[in-house]
């Protein structure tokens, strides 16, 4: 890492500072954590492949949560698809918040709103890890963070369990979704008035435990629940899940 102006503690003092993962950048920031006194923030959108960096992100929550610090989780559907899930369980019973967001938003670790690390992910040209202590861009950071929190939902609870089991009714309100019918068009097909037909949308999305029509159609892929054959007379047109 490079090294700049530090304050009396040993941690920098202000600005931008460029990690080099070349290197041992997980070391870098375990020595941050020493500095944590209340909080942490970690957002992970686009996970990296390197087993390394998987490691570092497990030890760094374990860490925080043994400290007894307040730990919270901001994952995209994309990282918990990519990620072994038992670990978040376990981070869940220790005491870590967690939600999942649809929101697109930065790999970054927010320590008490005074210093944050923000890194790249799968598939980055050029990877690189910046650590952040800049008082206007730490604000910026941590208000995103903020927000994409509150747009989520918790931790879907069926991670741990077996696949969903659904009746052949929803499984055909389902093909309606995929197909982007409007609900007019649906409900005529499916023979049910639109009040049962909106009725059993709201309930796909309680047994999904989602919060919208789109986040049907991305946990219900998750779940391979699209994978089967399509009702008699459907159409083969891609739907739009809005």
């Amino acid at each position: 890492m490079q090294r700049q102006r530090t304050d009396a503690n040993g941690a920098l003092a202000t600005g931008i500072v460029r990690f080099s993962q070349d290197g041992h950048w997980d070391q870098d920031v375990h020595r941050l954590l020493r500095h944590a006194r209340r909080e942490a923030v970690v957002a992970v959108s686009n996970p990296t492949h390197s087993t390394d960096h998987l490691r570092l992100g497990q030890v760094v929550v374990d860490d925080l949560l043994a400290a007894g610090k307040e730990v919270r989780l901001l994952y995209s559907p994309d990282y918990l698809e990519s990620r072994d899930r038992q670990p978040l369980l376990r981070q869940s019973s220790l005491g870590a918040q967690i939600r999942v967001t649809d929101n697109d938003f930065h790999n970054v670790l927010i320590l008490d709103r005074t210093v944050a690390v923000l890194w790249s992910g799968a598939g980055a040209d050029h990877p690189y890890a910046y650590l952040v202590r800049e008082p206007a861009l730490l604000r910026a950071l941590h208000q995103f963070a903020l927000l994409s929190w509150q747009s989520g939902h918790g931790l879907p609870s069926r991670i741990d369990s077996g696949p969903v089991e659904l009746s052949g009714t929803a499984r055909a309100v389902l093909g309606t979704l995929e197909l982007g019918l409007i609900d007019e068009t649906a409900a005529r097909r499916l023979d049910m008035s639109l009040r049962t037909y909106r009725r059993h949308i709201a309930d796909l999305m309680t047994r999904l435990e989602v919060r919208s029509r789109f986040q049907i159609g991305v946990r219900a892929a998750q779940l391979g629940l699209l994978d089967e054959p399509p009702q008699p007379g459907a159409h083969t047109r891609a739907g739009s899940w809005l």
